[in-house]
């Protein structure tokens, strides 16, 4: 019998135990760092497992980070929003209407008091943070207002706030003052005239006219406009017995240059007050003598009117000028102030543009800078002058179809301002159709089309008046018209919260964009500017009249009754507070989520240290074993067998 090394497979054992070294090295790690493998190479089936997991907590970790960076500036935007509020607060209060003060005290302080806080919500408007500014919309990288300075005073040969108001006031008061009103009294007449020296936006537009005596025949004026040679009268009855008695009174409305109205009350007397009062007139000893000296009193008022509300109206006005809103240009007056008959579009050439940041071209306030207006069987949509080719809608084309002649048929008149008009005959009948293209500043086309029916009217539609009468067809049009067009530039302005985003979960975004010329910051800056460059010195007559011209108009502007308007403070921060509970939302889903993730990835990449301690102990006896076996067998020979 042979003995030798062949009947024990030292190379197979050998093998067998470089084997268990290697697990024992593997153990060894794993009992070290709580890993099944040192690299993803090593984790085997494990691994599309694993990087999935991995893949998906780096996704969460992305999400987190920005929900971190959003949290931040809504922190910010939540304490700003609160100071904006506090400062609307301030100013409905610092001004009340005959409330003067001590020694015309308040008069003295407010206008530093509205810079102060012009200032503020200058500085907080620009503010940014690490380098984003916040107010700008898109454009987070430049500041969106100039300094307060340049918004103002104007800045190398660019007119700031200062100069268009000085403009506008002169435009609205005209060369004497009377708001560019003309009363005219003819000898051998009864009758006193009012009408305005042109076609314009500027001064007081006579809105109404009443009186309390039966001896008096006014003439009201023409409804809508009262263009040049349109005239407004008030006469007199000629007989002595029926000749306006003391106490009875004449009122005139007149809208004002903002969009406010006001109204003088002229109080006949027999007797001229000492001193004279503004809103008195004496009977004379006729009807002749009665209207003389109404027209002598009606100027007089004019012209207080015109130093005092008018003058806090064209503030306003020169304000809303200045201080454009979203989809509107800033205008100028063109020409001659004092004469002048109509408003320019500004370029940044002539005059500071007070706002920089991203802004929608068409808003929905407005209708897209379109005017939609209805007389009898007619409806007209009109751009807004002076026309803007960057803002707002224009007018490219109209067309209709009809079945029976006579019924619906537009027309398109080109040029600036283009419009576009419908005539309704008794022939309009269910299934005409108006169709009207309105271009965009980007150079694309809204297509608005409505289609008369039967009955009640949906989205798109116009009701065919039942009983044929293109008048009351035209006044369905028209709204559903004003309708659509609202819809059309509501599309096109968009959200201003949409203008900055940031992705929080798959699904979820938080939309927190702000745009300085929303509404509720657009109110406080207008109001803020227009209080902070007018001045009240007692040796000025008109004081008084003019602070409380200003304080109502503050009171009105600042009002609480704004709040639930788009684009308000107060909207606002609800909004913001959405974004925030967004926020919120998403980072307890992704800590819940991660929780998972993480446990699951624990199961698939470490291991459970004791198993490995006791996995060890056994591989080492094992190994003790197989070296103590392999010597053995190793020293095998013939002699150390027998």
């Amino acid at each position: 019998m042979i003995v030798n090394k062949s009947m024990f497979p030292l190379q197979t054992g050998f093998g067998v135990i470089s084997k268990m070294q290697d697990r024992f090295a593997d153990l060894q790690m794993q009992l070290g760092t709580g890993m099944k493998a040192s690299t993803l190479a090593e984790m085997g089936k494990d691994l599309p497992m694993s990087l999935s997991v991995r893949s998906r907590l780096a996704k969460i970790e992305g999400f987190s980070a920005n929900i971190d960076t959003v949290n931040l500036r809504l922190s910010f935007l939540d304490k700003t929003m609160a100071r904006f509020d506090k400062i609307e607060s301030e100013a409905r209060n610092s001004a009340v209407q005959g409330q003067y003060g001590t020694n015309n005290i308040n008069m003295a302080t407010l206008p530093d008091l509205s810079k102060a806080r012009f200032d503020e919500l200058v500085t907080l408007l620009n503010s940014d943070v690490a380098g984003r500014y916040l107010f700008g919309g898109a454009n987070t990288d430049t500041k969106p207002l100039p300094d307060t300075d340049i918004l103002l005073n104007g800045e190398t040969g660019k007119a700031g706030f200062k100069a268009v108001v000085t403009e506008r006031k002169s435009a609205d008061a005209g060369i004497d003052g009377r708001g560019r009103l003309a009363s005219t009294h003819t000898a051998g007449t009864t009758t006193v005239t009012l009408a305005e020296d042109g076609v314009h936006p500027f001064g007081m537009k006579v809105s109404t006219v009443s009186s309390t005596s039966g001896a008096v025949t006014v003439t009201q004026p023409t409804p809508g406009t009262l263009p040049l040679g349109d005239q407004v009268g008030v006469t007199f009855a000629p007989l002595p017995a029926a000749q306006i008695q003391a106490g009875h009174t004449i009122s005139m409305g007149f809208t004002l240059p903002d969009g406010t109205e006001t109204q003088i009350t002229m109080k006949a007397v027999t007797t001229a007050s000492t001193p004279p009062s503004p809103n008195e007139f004496v009977i004379g000893t006729d009807a002749e003598a009665t209207a003389a000296n109404f027209k002598t009193a009606l100027d007089t008022k004019l012209v207080e009117v015109g130093s005092t509300t008018l003058a806090g109206a064209s503030t306003f006005a020169a304000s809303q000028n200045f201080f454009n809103a979203a989809g509107e240009p800033v205008l100028r007056v063109q020409g001659n102030p004092a004469t002048a008959t109509s408003l320019r579009v500004a370029t940044e050439a002539d005059t500071v543009m007070w706002y920089k940041g991203q802004s929608p071209a068409i808003s929905a306030t407005g209708l897209g800078r379109l005017d939609i207006s209805a007389s009898g069987s007619s409806v007209s949509l009109t751009e807004r002058s002076p026309s803007s080719a960057a803002h707002g809608f224009q007018i490219t084309g109209a067309t209709s179809t009809s079945a029976v002649p006579g019924g619906t048929v537009a027309t398109y008149t080109g040029g600036n301002p283009a419009n576009m008009g419908v005539t309704f005959g008794a022939g309009a009948a269910a299934g005409d159709r108006v169709s009207l293209t309105l271009q965009q500043p980007d150079g694309t086309t809204r297509t608005v089309e409505l289609t008369a029916v039967v009955g009640k009217a949906g989205p798109g539609q116009f009701s065919v008046s039942p009983t044929n009468d293109p008048n009351e067809t035209a006044a369905n049009f028209s709204s559903a018209l004003k309708l659509s067009v609202t819809t059309a530039a509501t599309e096109a302005e968009g959200n201003p919260r949409q203008s900055v985003t940031a992705q929080i979960d798959d699904a979820t975004k938080a939309n927190y964009g702000m745009e300085a010329n929303e509404s509720g910051y657009l109110r406080l800056m207008r109001t803020m500017a227009s209080m902070s460059v007018e001045t009240y010195p007692d040796s000025d007559p008109s004081a008084r009249g003019r602070f409380d011209a200003m304080a109502i108009r503050q009171q009105s502007e600042m009002s609480e009754a704004h709040n639930s308007e788009r684009g308000s403070i107060e909207i606002i921060t609800m909004e913001l507070g959405v974004a925030r509970s967004a926020l919120e939302n998403a980072t307890k889903r992704h800590t819940d989520y991660k929780a998972q993730l993480e446990n699951l990835l624990s199961d698939v990449e470490t291991v459970n240290k004791e198993d490995v301690a006791m996995e060890i102990l056994a591989l080492q006896t094992r190994l003790q074993a197989s070296y103590q076996v392999t010597s053995m067998v190793s020293k095998l020979s013939l002699v150390n067998f027998i």
